[in-house]
């Protein structure tokens, strides 16, 4: 008998240690019901269980370890699904019917005070809409009835106190269940009336807009509220420039690095985010972050940290507000008799290299014909590199374009226009960067080439002021990330970085911008 009672008293230990939802799912028979839970990437349903009813439409999950606490749901084989709550006690029973808008008047839970809760205090906002919505109408029938207006508007004062009391009500009675501190996490913060200045209750606001919101505790993470808040708080609460933004970042990061799973998600949200926004300054943040991606994210493979170290190179070398890496360019005449006389230098180019390429299969050796012929093709345009650093100008754009590009043929011109009639006159230079094709093919090089002084000589592009640049051995393609054509960055006078992937006409309006700021300050 002793054996036996100490048989049931450890069973019994260890089914309270896994979970048992018993369902009960009305008109589905012998279907198929899943448990799972949110999880704040894009609100995604993450499946942790299934059971098929049986004739009577009942079932249970089962498992031998508890699930995490958090907002889960049951999903039917209708695709529509209702939510539960999961916290300690993972042994209760639910029942329901299969219509949607009938999901909270339907329910019946037993063995759960937390999803009792849950459903009681859903019923109750419910309610309170319909009475504000009800109210609302009639107030709108009696429009001109200034007594009845106020007897209704009177009536709809009272909704929101009433909430608020049953708010308070949940979170004082249960304090530490998940229920209580979900409802506070979707609270506002409120700023108080005392401060009237605007831009103190931004400051306020900004400054306590995690005061309900926990970011280390973890089952917010399953629901649907977890990743919106973040966004908020990115998106509209933070100064969009790269080091506030980074500082912003880290912060948050730094919020969640006592739980594994807070800080997994938060660094590879936030990663992603600043991985595929176009933004010119996100590229600065997403470097910072890749960074700390490399260190700290264990569950990576090596290979794929090296990727990503890889393009952190390329991107750490053409940040905006950095030093750009400088431009050493073979500068096309600035006339088309002297361009003219540059185009049997290509012809023989093409009539010594092509032969070279079929015949030499060793790489070395090849290479080495190559770089001698670009050699001495170059030359010809002339002995010494222009350094783009070292022209002086209170602005430098640098295009990065191909005559090939159908998207480049349309914007060179307009470029060139907008550059004699606008740009000079405030002190912008132009370095357009012809983008050469494979150096080892000089029968396409030759064509490109040509292409090239063809589209320069048609459209006239000669100016002071105006560079045409060409160097098959710069590392620009690297330096400065170029990936497609036309590609435009915009530097100050000391080479750095001031924007970078606008056109040029929004260049120029910074460009104005930062004169008229400059314009103030000497006024000061």
């Amino acid at each position: 008998m002793l054996l036996l009672l100490v048989s049931a008293i450890l069973t019994g230990i260890a089914s309270a240690q896994g979970y048992e939802i018993k369902v009960k799912i009305h008109n589905i028979p012998n279907d198929t019901v899943i448990l799972g839970h949110h999880f704040s990437v894009s609100n995604r349903l993450i499946p942790d269980d299934t059971v098929v009813l049986d004739n009577k439409c009942e079932g249970v999950f089962r498992g031998k370890e508890k699930l995490p606490v958090g907002m889960y749901f049951i999903f039917l084989p209708s695709r529509n699904y209702f939510d539960i709550l999961i916290d300690g006690n993972q042994h209760f029973s639910i029942e329901n019917d299969t219509v949607p808008s009938e999901f909270l008047k339907n329910m019946k839970i037993t063995g759960s005070i937390e999803n009792q809760r849950f459903h009681d205090y859903q019923v109750m906002l419910g309610e309170a809409q319909k009475e504000y919505s009800a109210l609302n109408e009639q107030l709108e029938k009696v429009k001109g009835n200034e007594a009845k207006e106020n007897e209704i508007k009177e009536k709809m004062k009272t909704i929101g106190p009433r909430v608020e009391d049953e708010y308070k009500k949940q979170i004082t009675q249960y304090p530490d269940h998940f229920f209580s501190k979900f409802l506070t996490a979707t609270r506002e913060v409120e700023v108080p009336e005392s401060i009237t200045d605007q831009t103190d209750r931004f400051y306020y606001y900004k400054a306590h807009f995690f005061d309900n919101f926990p970011l280390n505790y973890p089952p917010l993470i399953r629901t649907p509220i977890y990743q919106p808040k973040i966004e908020k708080y990115i998106n509209n609460l933070c100064m969009q420039m790269p080091d506030s933004l980074i500082k912003e970042t880290k912060w948050l990061i730094n919020q969640t690095r006592g739980n594994d799973e807070l800080f997994r998600f938060m660094l590879v949200f936030l990663y992603n985010k600043y991985a595929k926004d176009e933004n010119m300054y996100a590229e600065n943040v997403y470097v910072e972050l890749a960074e700390i991606y490399c260190k700290d994210a264990k569950w990576e493979s090596d290979s794929f940290k090296t990727e990503i170290k890889k393009k952190i190179t390329k991107r750490e070398n053409c940040l905006v507000g950095h030093p750009s890496k400088d431009l050493l360019m073979r500068q096309l005449p600035n006339d088309t008799v002297r361009i003219e006389a540059l185009r049997p230098f290509i012809d023989k180019m093409k009539d010594e290299g092509v032969p070279i390429e079929k015949a030499k299969p060793d790489f070395e050796a090849r290479r080495n014909d190559v770089v001698r012929i670009l050699n001495d093709l170059i030359n010809h345009f002339g002995r010494t590199d222009l350094s783009v650093h070292s022209i002086p100008a209170k602005y430098k754009m640098v295009v990065f374009w191909e005559p090939d590009c159908s998207h480049c043929k349309e914007e060179m011109p307009k470029l060139f226009s907008f550059y004699k009639d606008t740009l000079n006159t405030i002190g912008c230079k132009v370095f357009a960067i012809y983008m050469n094709r494979s150096v080892d093919n000089f029968g396409d090089l030759h064509r490109h080439m040509n292409k090239w002084f063809d589209f320069v000589e048609k459209q006239k592009m000669f100016a002071s002021g105006w560079y045409n640049l060409f160097n098959p051995f710069d590392q620009y393609r690297d330096n400065f990330d170029v990936n497609s054509t036309p590609t435009f960055y915009l530097l100050d006078s000391k080479n750095e970085i001031i924007a970078k992937r606008i056109s040029f006409h929004q260049m120029y309006e910074l460009m104005k911008y930062l004169d008229e700021a400059e314009e103030k300050q000497k006024g000061k």
